[in-house]
């Protein structure tokens, strides 16, 4: 057993008292420092890391039902632009035939084939029918902007509605 003299157990309380004092000081300066902001972006970056994992599904823009992952709706892209200055958008037009659960011939997942409806004219488009638009690629993303159906624009040859000469569609 040690035993310390009356000076030395000073010595000893002197030192334990000034650590813990400059523990009290350290724990009262980071609780003023944390403050309510930062409370707020250590939620908002828990938030963000929770979301990486979701999948936004996106509507079929014939039929609109929701697309799974992996779901993609048919189309065949013709005369893209030749590529330019990267800050200028690519444009392609576009046949759109429709997703699995829309696309005639295809087997739809749901068992009953969604009916296409034409976002212009909103009339039924037939199963030998299709969607023309205009695809813009930029760096990112895509984007398509639909002009009609066969019969509401005219397509095929010999096939679909006329094209009215009166409404603005003639370039």
């Amino acid at each position: 057993m040690v035993v310390y003299s009356e000076g030395e157990v000073q010595v000893i309380q002197a030192t334990l008292l000034v650590l813990l004092v400059i523990l009290i000081t350290a724990l009262v300066y980071s609780l003023v420092r944390l403050r309510r902001t930062d409370y707020s972006n250590l939620a908002n970056y828990m938030a963000d890391r929770s979301r990486e994992g979701l999948h936004m599904m996106r509507p079929c823009p014939l039929c609109g039902t929701l697309l799974n992952r992996g779901e993609r709706v048919h189309t065949i892209v013709f005369s893209g632009d030749p590529p330019g200055r990267r800050d200028q958008p690519r444009e392609a037009l576009v046949h759109m035939f429709g997703c699995p659960h829309c696309r005639p011939g295809s087997v739809a997942p749901l068992g009953t084939r969604a009916p296409r409806i034409c976002p212009v004219c909103k009339g039924v488009i037939p199963s030998e029918g299709y969607v023309i638009a205009r695809m813009f690629t930029r760096e990112t993303r895509k984007h398509v902007h639909v002009l009609g159906c066969t019969e509401c624009r005219g397509g095929r040859r010999g096939q679909g509605g006329q094209r009215n000469e009166t409404d603005g569609n003639n370039r």
